[in-house]
């Protein structure tokens, strides 16, 4: 069993999805009065093609709770418009469950893959980041290690910002009202699918390269986490994905968390939209790139409308 304030950093990680989070203009008339913008942002009205009524398309940051929708009115109607709403992934007690196991390493502990040296510091950094040591967190695996440091940093670092903000995460409360409401509640991949994806992709000594790597750039990279979420309160997509660029840059890491994620995601959204209105509720670097979901509509021949929500 992990430690209770493991498991607690661990929900709430999980809930997040990743924190690792082109776009253009089409005319279009007035949609339920919400006022267009040429800025590239976090939320869009979805028209043409094949659709008889408007989806939405709105940019969430996971750590960012649903109190943040009272400045948001325009953004409130769409979702109330919307027949059917589209998210990421739903949790629950036991998808939990079998995701955490998915964070721990089976038949070795983290200290067996470190050297002395990289323990004594990594020891060093989690007493000072979270309160506890390596002994304590021996169970985990090295990406699960590393994204635990960088999500209590970033919650330390935005924690007035983010504490403006009560309620549930805006990505759960989405499909939490959306049922209550009887909409139609889709998920575009499960939870465990999502966190196989995190934590099943690279060995374990090749996560513990990456964790070495995060040490070298641990400054720059918390620096970037910051300002991607400042970026996001700014409504500024493309200021988001140049950030995120940075930070593959630095860490030397492909966009595979990113990219093939939307890449499936567009084999299901066309036929979602076709059938009914939809409100469509992902982490905003979705939206973004030359594979974001916003290009991507476009190519298909969707007309996609900034919106300011």
């Amino acid at each position: 069993m992990l430690p209770n304030f493991i498991n607690k950093i661990f929900t709430v990680k999980i809930m997040i999805a990743v924190l690792l989070f082109a776009l253009g203009f089409s005319p279009l008339v007035k949609i339920y009065g919400q006022t267009e913008t040429t800025q590239p942002g976090i939320y869009y009205a979805i028209t043409g093609k094949d659709l008889k009524d408007t989806s939405w398309l709105f940019g969430t940051y996971h750590l960012v709770n649903s109190g943040f929708l009272k400045s948001t009115p325009a953004l409130r109607r769409s979702f109330d418009k919307a027949k059917g709403v589209i998210v990421e992934v739903e949790t629950d007690s036991a998808s939990e469950q079998k995701v955490q196991a998915m964070g721990l390493m089976k038949d070795k502990t983290l200290t067996s893959l470190l050297d002395k040296a990289f323990s004594d510091s990594l020891d060093k950094e989690l007493q000072q980041t979270i309160g506890a040591g390596l002994e304590q967190v021996k169970q985990l695996k090295p990406v699960n290690v590393m994204l635990t440091l960088s999500l209590v940093q970033l919650i330390k670092n935005n924690k007035q910002q983010l504490e403006k903000y009560t309620g549930l995460p805006l990505d759960a409360w989405f499909a939490a009202k959306g049922r209550q409401a009887n909409k139609s509640i889709f998920t575009l991949e499960t939870l465990e699918e999502q966190m196989n994806l995190l934590f099943n992709k690279d060995s374990d000594e090749e996560q513990v390269k990456q964790l070495k790597q995060f040490f070298k750039t641990k400054a720059e990279m918390t620096k970037l986490g910051d300002e991607m979420l400042q970026g996001w309160f700014e409504q500024d997509l493309n200021k988001l994905f140049t950030i995120y660029e940075q930070t593959l840059e630095l860490s030397g890491e492909g966009d595979y968390l990113i990219k093939d994620r939307n890449m499936n995601w567009m084999k299901k959204l066309p036929g979602r939209m076709a059938k009914e209105s939809q409100f469509i509720a992902v982490g905003a670097l979705h939206l973004a790139g030359p594979y974001g979901l916003v290009s991507q509509l476009q190519e298909l021949g969707y007309t996609v409308t900034p919106i300011k929500p």
